[in-house]
């Protein structure tokens, strides 16, 4: 499978992802991507609002992978890898992954990945895979956790190039991905959250402890600071912060933990 099979091209939609679906629902082939100029009502997780002005990047993938709706998770968390090594070629700044779904430039969230299952007959017939970057869009000021890509390196984003990288680099771990191989190493590399203490709120409950590592279906382990090991795997009412990062440098971090020793880093 090529992605993209072909690009369809929108000046303004509600959601990309919602554009996509209805196109799925209407026998659109696998490898469709649409991209558009701004959304008026972007989304995110848990159904939270995406500022998307023009200047920034959106699009979405239309997939048809042989996949059960618990495998979702999966293609959440290991599917900001191709993403953020895109956004790196493209800018040279060191992007780092957020379980589940964020892409990160110096603690500040750039971009997200939003990954849906559209239903047929109790089956996932396909699957969008929407992505925000926020990269020459003015983010306002009232969300001090994000920034634009061009607000942090200081110049203007090519999003033609952009958009280039970003399915270049999906195609890859997509052809990957439907074989049963996952970019471990990688996502361990530029996570932002492996090693460092971590508040994790599930609705109304939340825990504290360390993150120790992202599991093959998706799922984050936490060691509480009470003890137990804990699974995060249901990420429609979970959030997660970073509470203190990892004390020791990154290098030395993943040498430790029999990671990254042979990558140099």
């Amino acid at each position: 499978m090529k992605i993209p099979s072909r690009i369809v091209r929108r000046s303004e939609v509600s959601s990309t992802n919602d554009v996509l679906k209805e196109l799925a629902k209407n026998g659109e082939p696998e490898g469709v991507v649409l991209v558009a100029a701004s959304q008026t009502h972007g989304r995110g997780r848990m159904g939270r609002a995406w500022t998307s002005p023009e200047g920034g990047l959106y699009f979405s993938i239309l997939l048809r992978p042989d996949l059960k709706a618990k495998e979702l998770l999966r293609m959440t968390v290991f599917s900001c890898v191709p993403f953020a090594e895109a956004v790196e070629a493209v800018t040279g700044a060191r992007v780092e992954v957020k379980w589940p779904n964020d892409l990160e430039i110096e603690g500040k969230k750039v971009g997200g990945i939003l990954v849906e299952g559209v239903s047929k007959l109790n089956r996932i017939d396909s699957v969008i895979i929407g992505i925000g970057i926020n990269a020459n869009a003015p983010v306002p000021p009232d969300l001090s956790e994000a920034a634009s890509l061009s607000e942090i390196l200081r110049r203007e984003i090519d999003l033609d190039e952009l958009l280039t990288e970003c399915l270049r680099r999906f195609d890859g771990f997509y052809s990957d991905f439907v074989k049963g191989e996952l970019p471990e190493d990688e996502y361990k590399k530029g996570s932002s959250v492996l090693g460092a203490e971590v508040e994790a709120r599930m609705g109304n409950q939340s825990v504290t402890g360390k993150a120790l590592h992202v599991n093959k279906d998706g799922s984050l382990t936490i060691r509480t600071d009470e003890g137990p090991l804990i699974r995060l795997g249901w990420v429609s009412d979970t959030t997660l912060r970073v509470v203190a990062p990892r004390a020791e440098p990154r290098k030395d971090y993943y040498r430790k933990h029999n990671s990254f020793a042979k990558s140099g880093m």
